[in-house]
C-alpha cells in the first residue's frame, strides 16, 4: 500500500496514531475491485453547432486536424466526453466533444454546474487557439476512476412513477458537476464518473443509501472505525491534509487520531451515528462542512443530548486544546449492517438501541431530513396496497392473512408517492420529526379489513372494503346481469368458471 499522499499527516503524529490512520486507510482502499477504473478512448470527431463567421473560420482552421460535424442547432445532448449523443429532428448524432458556437438554452439548475468534460463555449475561451488546444489535449486514451456504488434497487428515483414528477433527485440537483443527470421520462439516472469531483455531496444527501463511495462505503467505514475505539477520530478529507498540517493544531501525544476519508461532505446522519457507537467516543469533523452535513450533525447532536445529556460531534473551531481532550465515553454498539439495508434501517436499529424502552420526546426535522408518521383514514381506506407497491424502502407493507397495512415511521423518506398514488386520498403526510419511542421503529397497524371468501370456493381473497368498492362502481354498469354480479364475489379461479357455465346456458 502506498502512503506517499499521506506524509505530511505522518509528520505531525506519532507511531501509534500512524499506525491507527494507516491500518484504517487500508481497509477503506481494501474495498476497491478491479473496476474501480475505467478506460476511454477520445477520437478527434468534433460536433460544431452553429453556423455562423465565428464557427466557420473555426472549421477551416481546424478541418485537418479534427473530423467535423456541423449543425445549425441542436435539441439536446447527454452523455460524457468521448461519447456524446445530440439530437436533432430525431436524429442521433454521436461525437467525442462538441463545441457551441451559438447560444444554447439551458435553465438555471444546469447553469449553476460546472463545464461539463467536453463541451465547450466558444465565449468561455480567450481565442481560437486556445480552445482549439483544450480539445486537442482532450484527444486519447486516458483512465479515469468510477467513484461512485449505484444501487438502482435502493434508489428513490428509478422507475418511480413516470409522470413528470420526481420523488427524489437529491444527487442530480446537489451534484456540482454533471457527473449525475437524469432522464424524467424513463426515471433513470445517468453516471459520468469522469466528470465527478469526487465532493461526495450526492452520498450524504441520498435518503435510502442507493449511493455510496467506492473507496469509502459506510460497511468499511464502520470497520475502519473499529481501529479507533476509546479513541477520539479527527475526520477530515484527503484534500484538507495540507490545510491541517499547515494549521497550530497539536494533536501529536492525544488521543485524537485523524480518520482519513475522501470528502467529509459524503457523511449523513447514518455514517455520523454509524462512528460514534462504533469507537464510543466523540468526533471531531475538520474542513468545510457545507449544509446537509450541517443539518445532520444537529441532528445527532440533538439525539444524543435528548438521551445521553451530552453533545458528541465537534467542529475543530470548537476544541481549544487536543492535548487535554477528555474522552466522552458514549454508548457502544457494534451492529454489523448488510449492504443490502437502506440507509434509515441502519440508523433506526442504531437509535432504537440507544432510547431502549425510553422516551425521549422528539427530534425536529432539519431541511434535508425528513421523518413522519403517515395518517392513514382507516374507515375510508379499502386495503388496495397501491401504497404498499409504491413503497420501495418496505417502510409500507401489507399483512395479507389478515387483511392489514403496516407502518414502520422509521423507515420512510417522505416521499410522498403513497400520498399521491392513493386512489383514495386518505393518506396524509406530517412532517412532525423522528419520536424517540420504541413505537416509532416497529410496524404499527394503520388501517384493518374483514376477509371477504369467494362465494364460490370459500377461498379468501380480498377484502371486503375492496369487494365493497367495486360493487359500487361495477354494479350500476352491469344493470341485471346478476352473473357478472356474481362473479365480482368471486375468486379470479371461480370467475371463470360462473362465467363459463353461463355461456352453456
Amino acid at each position: 500500500m502506498q502512503y506517499d499522499d499521506l506524509n505530511p499527516l505522518f509528520a505531525i503524529l506519532n507511531k501509534t496514531q500512524i499506525e491507527v490512520l494507516k491500518n484504517g486507510y487500508d481497509i477503506l482502499l481494501s474495498n476497491i475491485k478491479l473496476d474501480y477504473q475505467s478506460d476511454i478512448s477520445v477520437d478527434n470527431t468534433i460536433l460544431v453547432v452553429g453556423e455562423n463567421e465565428l464557427a466557420n473560420d473555426f472549421i477551416n482552421k481546424t478541418k485537418d486536424k479534427f473530423n467535423i460535424i456541423q449543425k445549425s442547432y441542436i435539441e439536446k445532448y447527454n452523455g460524457m466526453i468521448g461519447d456524446f449523443i445530440s439530437i436533432v429532428e430525431n436524429e442521433e448524432i454521436h461525437t467525442s466533444q462538441i463545441v457551441f458556437f451559438t447560444k444554447l438554452k439551458l435553465d438555471s439548475r444546469i447553469l449553476n454546474k460546472t463545464t461539463q468534460l467536453g463541451i465547450h463555449f466558444v465565449n468561455s475561451y480567450e481565442n481560437t487557439d486556445s480552445m482549439v488546444k483544450e480539445i486537442e489535449n482532450l484527444i486519447g486514451d486516458f483512465t479515469y476512476e468510477n467513484t461512485i456504488l449505484y444501487d438502482e434497487n435502493k434508489c428513490q428515483y428509478h422507475h418511480r412513477d413516470k409522470t413528470m414528477n420526481s420523488y427524489c433527485s437529491e444527487c442530480e440537483s446537489v451534484c456540482p458537476t454533471f457527473a449525475i443527470t437524469k432522464d424524467d421520462k424513463t426515471k433513470e439516472l445517468r453516471f459520468s464518473n469522469i466528470d465527478c469531483i469526487f465532493c461526495g455531496k450526492c452520498v450524504g444527501v441520498c435518503p435510502s443509501g442507493a449511493m455510496q463511495k467506492a473507496n469509502a462505503p459506510l460497511i468499511e467505514i464502520t470497520k475502519a472505525a473499529q481501529l479507533y475505539r476509546d479513541k477520539i477520530p479527527l475526520i477530515l478529507g484527503k484534500q484538507d491534509i495540507q490545510s491541517l498540517v499547515d494549521s497550530d493544531i497539536d494533536i501529536k501525544d492525544s488521543d485524537t487520531i485523524p480518520l482519513l476519508l475522501p470528502n467529509i461532505n459524503m457523511l449523513n446522519e447514518v455514517y455520523l451515528i454509524s462512528i460514534l457507537q462504533t469507537t464510543g467516543t466523540q468526533c471531531i469533523l475538520y474542513g468545510n462542512i457545507e449544509s446537509n452535513l450541517k443539518d445532520s450533525i444537529e441532528f445527532i447532536n440533538e439525539l444524543y443530548t435528548k438521551v445521553l445529556n451530552k453533545k458528541v460531534i465537534y467542529l475543530q473551531n470548537e476544541i481549544k486544546s487536543y492535548k487535554n481532550l477528555a474522552i466522552e465515553n458514549i454508548t457502544k454498539y457494534q451492529y454489523k449492517a448488510e449492504s443490502s439495508e437502506f440507509s434509515r434501517e441502519i440508523f433506526g436499529e442504531r437509535v432504537k438501541f440507544l432510547i431502549r424502552d425510553n422516551t425521549y420526546g422528539s427530534l425536529a426535522n432539519k431541511p434535508s431530513i425528513k421523518y413522519t408518521d403517515l395518517t392513514i383514514d382507516a374507515n375510508a381506506c379499502t386495503l388496495c396496497m397501491s401504497c404498499v407497491e409504491s413503497c420501495n424502502t418496505n417502510a409500507l407493507i401489507s399483512s395479507k392473512d389478515n387483511f392489514e397495512l403496516l407502518l414502520n415511521p422509521s423507515l420512510c423518506t417522505a416521499c410522498n408517492l403513497c400520498v399521491d398514488i392513493c386512489p383514495e386520498s386518505v393518506i396524509k403526510m406530517p412532517l412532525n420529526g423522528m419520536e424517540l419511542n420504541n413505537s416509532f421503529f416497529t410496524y404499527n397497524t394503520k388501517a384493518k379489513d374483514k376477509p371477504f371468501k369467494c362465494i364460490e370456493c370459500g377461498k379468501i381473497f380480498a377484502s371486503e372494503k375492496s369487494i365493497k368498492k367495486v360493487q359500487g362502481m361495477m354494479f350500476p354498469i352491469f344493470n341485471d346481469d346478476e352473473i357478472k354480479k356474481k362473479s365480482i364475489l368471486c375468486c379470479s379461479d371461480c370467475k371463470v368458471k360462473v362465467m363459463f357455465r353461463a355461456n352453456r346456458m
